[in-house]
């Protein structure tokens, strides 16, 4: 406890006065009385309670003196150390991607931080307070805000967006808020390594709420199928991500009924691949897992059985393991001559290594090395980027010794070293910038995996939009008559609606929805990334900069607000005291 004004203190002459003023006032001298009636009943009353007398006869005094008293320690501005937040500025970094709804101590990871986010606010001490939410965009959702209520309803309002956390991004925006101001940023997420902070400030302390707890949890790492000739074909994996053995009932479901009913049991920190064939024709798949476990949003996932073609025409002067992979997967596959490629009229699709065709041909194509280039030696590990054509196809352990030179404004999502290896055409052409004899590919299982995945990407309809992450904006020229599309879930329940050329933004949460303009309707899959189908224990803890290691910080709960109002009741009993003996005495 401590005072903020101690020169008031000369005040106290004032209470110390109106004491004199008691001890010196007038005093009345003692008459007798002729009469005695009652006398004896009188001073019975007095000696019973000599206080309460006291008390009645001058409770004026007492009560005038404590006002004064308190007036004098109002003055005085009196308060009480409570321990607050280091910094002159607080900065919150929420990290709202799916893996916050993983439960934990009966409630959500998400919900638990908010609890805390809600504890620290208490402790600002008026200090500025910024809260930044993650993302692909991170948002900065309160910039500089003091006011206790707005803040408590903003992060009551917080909510799940499903989308990556992008950590690294989020710490850049918090980053342009320090000033060269000490502050002291709380980033609330599951698990994050110390060493992506970044800790060159030394007036800045990074503090780390993350999840403390062991973690329970079975997920569908992958889900594919494709329309074969004897039906669908289907490829799932499973990860047990616990620490001990699981047993699991897997579940395969079409929009009618339960294909395939199947009990696993998984190996601790194991992944299992299943494949299941000749399942009957659907418009859609799902697979599920009945597990409880402490993160459900891994349990299922839903793919589309888009249109497919039907067969794949190979250009001759390929390699014959080309043709090799496309025949493993129960499809047509038919050679043509290099000089009749460009001649095709039948739908399907094309392999080629003739890259001048790209823009000649009608329909995206796949094009492994180059005829019109050289070739050029390469030293390095195959990296890849987040893609679907890499969902199931692992390229780090192939070998390639020479690739052809890239093609400009086209994107690059495989590389060696430096050089580029796979890039994909603003139109969807996949270009492979080498040929198969240059490399060790074939030799790998990714490569039919691989082809697979190009396969389903170049077969799809145009009733089938594509795969999207939580929140994805793209810009869609849907063509609709209307200009208006509808988005409904696969329950038939309204999301929202877009108009075409328009921000089209998927919808938050995983699953298919359908678009919808009059009597036309095209599908899509909203699915979580690898990256937030991943559990792990994390950490809490505290990294404070170098000027803010020795301090500590406390903030001041006054009690002048406490001490008015308890003067104005004393205010009030002295008026009714003073009313009651009559305002003349």
């Amino acid at each position: 406890m401590g005072f903020n004004q101690l020169p008031f203190l000369w005040t106290a002459i004032f209470p110390i006065a109106v004491l004199l003023y008691y001890f010196f006032r007038k005093k009345y001298i003692k008459q007798a009385v002729s009469s005695t009636l009652f006398w004896q009943e009188v001073m019975k009353e007095t000696k019973a309670s000599p206080y309460l007398q006291h008390l009645q006869r001058n409770a004026l005094f007492y009560l005038q003196m404590l006002a004064m008293i308190l007036l004098v320690l109002a003055l005085l501005q009196p308060y009480w150390k409570t321990k607050g937040l280091d910094g002159e500025q607080i900065v919150f970094i929420v990290d709202t991607s799916a893996t916050m709804e993983v439960e934990t101590n009966d409630s959500t990871l998400f919900n638990q931080h908010k609890k805390e986010m809600l504890y620290l606010v208490d402790e600002l001490s008026g200090k500025p307070l910024t809260i930044i939410t993650t993302g692909d965009q991170p948002t900065v959702i309160m910039r500089q805000e003091t006011n206790i209520n707005q803040i408590k309803s903003q992060i009551d309002s917080l909510e799940v967006s499903y989308e990556d956390e992008n950590m690294l991004k989020s710490l850049d925006l918090a980053q342009s808020f320090f000033q060269n101001k000490s502050t002291s940023v709380y980033i609330f997420t599951d698990n994050l390594d110390r060493q992506s902070l970044p800790l060159q400030y030394e007036n800045v302390s990074w503090n780390v709420k993350g999840l403390t707890t062991e973690v329970s949890n079975v997920s569908i790492k992958r889900f594919g199928a494709t329309k074969t000739n004897n039906g669908i074909s289907a490829l799932i994996q499973l990860d047990n991500q616990s620490n001990k053995e699981q047993v699991t009932e897997l579940l395969l479901s079409n929009e009618q009924s339960e294909l395939v009913k199947e009990s696993l049991t998984i190996p601790p920190y194991e992944t299992i691949t299943l494949s299941f064939n000749k399942l009957s024709e659907s418009s859609f798949l799902r697979a599920s897992i009945n597990i409880t476990d402490q993160y459900s949003l891994d349990n299922s996932m839903t793919v589309f059985m888009q249109d497919q073609l039907s067969k794949v025409f190979i250009d001759s002067s390929m390699h014959s393991l080309v043709r090799t992979a496309f025949q493993s997967m129960d499809i047509e596959v038919s050679s043509v001559p290099t000089e009749q490629v460009g001649l095709l009229k039948e739908e399907g699709i094309i392999v080629t290594n003739q890259l001048e065709m790209v823009d000649q041909l009608e329909r995206p194509s796949v094009f492994i090395g180059r005829n019109d280039a050289s070739a050029k030696e390469v030293n390095g590990v195959v990296q890849t980027t987040e893609h679907a054509l890499f969902s199931f196809a692992n390229l780090s352990d192939i070998y390639v010794s020479a690739v052809y030179p890239p093609i400009d404004d086209f994107t690059t999502i495989a590389t060696i070293g430096e050089e580029p290896f796979i890039q994909i055409s603003p139109r969807g052409d996949i270009i492979v910038l080498s040929d198969i004899q240059m490399t060790d590919w074939p030799l790998s299982p990714s490569f039919p995996l691989f082809m697979w995945s190009v396969k389903e990407q170049l077969s799809a309809g145009n009733k089938y939009l594509g795969t999207f992450s939580p929140n994805e904006p793209k810009p869609l020229s849907l063509g609709s008559a209307t200009n208006e599309w509808d988005i409904y879930t696969l329950d038939d329940s309204y999301e929202y609606s877009i108009e075409n050329g328009g921000a089209f933004i998927a919808p938050k949460k995983p699953g298919l929805y359908v678009l919808r303009s009059k009597d036309v309707e095209k599908n899509f899959v909203v699915t979580l990334s690898q990256k937030e189908k991943e559990i792990a224990k994390g950490t809490s803890y505290k990294l404070n900069g170098q000027q803010l290691e020795s301090k500590e910080n406390y903030s001041q709960l006054s009690f002048v607000p406490y001490l008015l109002i308890v003067l104005l009741l004393l205010f009030v009993i002295e008026w009714e005291v003073q009313r009651r003996r009559g305002f003349t005495n």
